[in-house]
């Protein structure tokens, strides 16, 4: 395990999570964040008030809302690891102040898990075995021959057969007429 400081710490997590999109940003919220860890505890705060956006490492004395919580805690409910209201629950996170206040900055703040790059290139090498038309076309082919539709067509079509069998059948007949003579 690696031991940080405080600082180090708190650059890690405004490095990875303190970009947000600042238009959605609609109430003005100051909160104070207190890891409680021992080798890296401290305290900073994530406020906007009618101005840019600002996470510094400092104490907030005029918050709108306080929590307090562990810097793994913290990481895993930013990176989307665990819920807040789960740890909230489980005592592993607590809330002073405007509760609203803490959540929305948990949401703006939180980064889904980055997928890893490899699985995407094996997905187009899989898409791009499946749009092989190879075996298609011997399919198609193999439908679409038209020799075997024209025999088809022929044998249909033959009016030979239904001739003899008219002959055939018109023979008799004759021949019974020839024998009432």
């Amino acid at each position: 395990m690696i031991v940080m400081t405080f600082i180090e710490k708190f650059d890690e997590l405004k490095k990875k999570y303190g970009k947000i999109d600042e238009k959605k940003l609609t109430d003005n919220f100051a909160v104070q964040i207190e890891m409680t860890d021992d080798d890296c505890g401290g305290i900073f705060y994530v406020a906007y008030m009618n101005s840019p956006f600002a996470i510094e490492p400092y104490d907030y004395h005029d918050h709108t809302a306080a929590i307090k919580v562990s810097s793994k805690v913290l990481e895993d409910i930013l990176s989307c690891k665990a819920d807040p209201m789960d740890e909230f629950f489980a005592g592993n996170l607590t809330v002073d102040g405007d509760v609203g206040h803490a959540l929305m900055l948990v949401e703006l703040m939180k980064k889904a898990p980055k997928k890893k790059a490899a699985p995407k290139k094996e997905t187009a090498k899989k898409a791009e075995v499946k749009a092989e038309p190879v075996k298609a076309e011997k399919k198609a082919e193999v439908k679409a021959e038209p020799v075997k539709a024209e025999k088809k067509a022929e044998a249909k079509a033959e009016p030979v057969k239904a001739e003899k069998k008219a002959e055939a059948k018109a023979e008799p007949a004759k021949k019974t007429t020839k024998k009432s003579k």
